[in-house]
């Protein structure tokens, strides 16, 4: 037998077991199963003789004939319900062919007899029902007739003490005590024979004493009253015998419901010793059977890894062989059939590989060359690229580069509608400036203010649309946008930033020898603009057009220096989060009706104080400054103006 045919034995085996563990497992699962469905079904019968013992209780306790039936009502739906799970209980306790080779729980002599018990007491709480609601009946009928006739007794009784008060007779007085005395006794506490037969005793003695005083209307009355008091004595006796009756009942159910209670124990005990002794002799008999696959699966693991070690060192000593160089190494395995046809295969492999190996090295030297040098040219043009994109990035505002770079905007020629804030700024006296210094001087000046203002723009996030000599055009919204309100918000506070730095820089050149004071202009502006590539298929231009821009060009014409006007559409959307003032209305050209405009003065978070005059500069950034050491310094200067002056 070779090695396949002994690991298809194997693996023979180990399917038999399977199925040998997953046959115990399903019995075992019937089993429980069945020992779960009998206790649940004994659960039920329980349940169902103690509904029936609560609604027995209730009909002790109802007034209503009505009601009385209707308990009855559901007294027989409960004893229909019993019927029917008791005969689905002897159904299955008929003993089947599985019931031959696994022990049934229902069959059980002990478990029957207990079952048997539940019925016969199940029968006896029918007809303790059936007695109880015959009982229940006379009651009700006894109460009703109890509440007819006690007004009367009652009523008579207080006419009657009236009267023997006015007799003025101590006599009467203290029997009619007594007889009021019984009376309750006799109908609200003790209820008894007794209590009744004194309470006539007591009546009939105020009669004898009547007769004596020949008080013959008394008398007659009290003769009546006698009469009423049998019809109610007679009623009383008749209730209290039943309740009685009716109380022998309730006990007798109650010794039912514990005698009931005890058997269900009895057979939950049952049901678990018949199950640990099942699962018992289940795992010793499991235990064998898996002692016996791990001893066979054992001798046979331990022959079959033998003989594959043996094959195995045969097989590395070739390969070995063979990456020493070795092509002529040869194997022969004679203890497998299957594992000799692969030594013969790899014989014939090394020859191959022998006769092919000058060849195949000259192919890979020549297709390295080849690829080293396609490496070298495609360094050499991403190199390239990536200083052609730099130069580009130059000429573009960082967000359009990043979007046509990263793939997101296509370069052709379209356009959309979008809801942007523009910005327009220009240094006013920058023309009279360029009259005055050298043209080195000049570009200096204006490569630095830019610089600066750049800075700002992409800090803010804002997309530069081009410079025009000394102005600068932003729009904020695109192609990125944070909401109309944030992009309003952020426009805003760049260009209070721009202010500042403006002030910064005014001093800087005046230290450097530029003598004319700069300011800087600034207007915004927002609405729904068409944004997007406009040019020719040669030569494009990322921009903005649309009166929103127009406008925003008019607004910084029109602004003072260092002011920042805005229109009334920006305003609404930062007058909540900017300190601004309200300018007067600007007629402009191209828009028929007046504008309304504000002027911003600061923003909430802004901490930089800037005041300029004639020989003097003051800044003041209110988060980097020691104050205590600034208003000190302040303090000096103002004392040394002031002994100077």
């Amino acid at each position: 037998m070779n090695i396949r045919k002994k690991v298809i034995f194997s693996f023979v085996i180990l399917i038999l077991f399977i199925i040998s563990i997953s046959s115990l497992s399903l019995i075992t699962t019937y089993h429980m199963k069945e020992n779960a469905s009998f206790a649940k079904e004994v659960s039920k019968l329980i349940n169902i003789q103690e509904d029936m013992n609560e609604l027995i209780n209730l009909a002790t306790l109802e007034s209503s004939l009505k009601n009385l039936d209707k308990i009855k009502e559901n007294f027989n739906s409960f004893e229909k319900k019993f019927e029917l799970l008791k005969h689905e209980i002897l159904k299955k306790n008929k003993k089947d062919f599985i019931d031959n080779i696994i022990h049934n729980i229902r069959q059980n002599d002990e478990v029957k007899s207990h079952l048997d018990k539940l019925f016969e007491n199940e029968h006896t709480i029918e007809l303790i029902f059936d007695e109880v609601y015959n009982f229940q009946k006379k009651h009700v009928f006894h109460q009703n007739m109890f509440k007819k006739v006690y007004p009367k007794e009652d009523e008579a009784r207080n006419k009657l003490q009236k009267l023997i008060k006015e007799t003025k007779s101590l006599t009467l007085v203290q029997e009619f005590g007594d007889l009021k005395y019984y009376s309750k006794e006799t109908l609200y506490q003790h209820k008894d024979k007794e209590r009744y037969e004194k309470w006539i005793s007591s009546i009939d003695k105020i009669i004898l004493e009547l007769l004596k005083k020949d008080e013959k209307e008394l008398f007659d009355l009290f003769t009546n009253y006698k009469k009423t008091v049998q019809k109610v004595g007679k009623i009383v006796l008749d209730i209290n015998n039943i309740e009685k009756q009716e109380k022998v009942l309730v006990n007798v159910l109650i010794s039912i419901l514990k005698e009931n209670k005890q058997v269900s124990v009895s057979i939950e005990r049952k049901i678990e010793e018949i199950t640990d002794q099942f699962l018992s002799n289940l795992s010793t008999l499991e235990f064998t059977l898996v002692a016996s696959i791990v001893f066979i699966t054992f001798v046979l693991t331990l022959y079959i890894t033998s003989r594959l070690t043996i094959i195995l060192k045969k097989l590395k000593n070739g390969v070995q062989k063979l990456k020493n160089g070795d092509y002529d190494a040869n194997i022969s395995i004679q203890e497998d059939k299957e594992f000799n046809e692969i030594a013969k295969t790899f014989n014939n492999m090394s020859q191959n590989i022998k006769e092919n190996q000058n060849t195949l090295e000259q192919r890979i030297k020549s297709r390295t060359n080849e690829l080293q040098t396609a490496l070298i040219n495609i360094q050499e043009q991403k190199d390239t690229l990536e200083n052609l994109s730099n130069k580009l990035s130059k000429y573009l505002s960082p967000q359009i580069f990043e979007s046509i770079f990263s793939g997101k905007q296509d370069v052709q020629l379209e356009s959309k509608r979008k809801y942007l804030t523009v910005f327009f700024s220009d240094i006013q006296g920058f023309t009279d400036l360029t009259d005055s210094v050298e043209t080195e001087t000049l570009t200096q000046l204006l490569n630095e203010y830019l610089d600066i203002m750049s800075s700002i723009v992409i800090k803010h996030g804002g997309t530069i649309d081009k410079y025009i000599g000394d102005s600068i055009m932003v729009f904020f919204g695109d192609p990125l946008s944070n909401g109309k309100t944030k992009d309003a918000i952020s426009c805003i506070n760049m260009a209070i930033e721009m202010r500042e730095a403006m002030g910064e820089l005014r001093i800087k050149w005046q230290k450097d020898g530029i003598s004319k004071p700069v300011h800087i202009r600034m207007g915004i502006n927002s609405g729904y603009c068409t944004v997007g590539n406009f040019g020719s298929k040669n030569r494009l231009d990322y921009t903005i057009i649309g009166g929103v821009v127009n406008l925003a060009s008019r607004l910084e014409s029109n602004a003072n220096p260092d002011e920042i006007l805005i229109s009334s559409e920006t305003y609404m959307f930062i007058k909540d989060s900017i300190k601004c003032t309200k300018r007067e209305e600007l007629n402009v050209k191209g828009i028929s009706h007046p504008i309304q405009t504000y002027e911003v003065l600061s923003s909430s978070s802004n901490s930089t104080i800037i005041e300029e005059q004639n020989g003097f500069n003051l800044i003041l950034d209110l988060n980097e400054i020691n104050k205590s050491s600034v208003i000190s310094t302040l303090k000096n200067t103002i004392l040394s103006i002031e002994k100077n002056s």
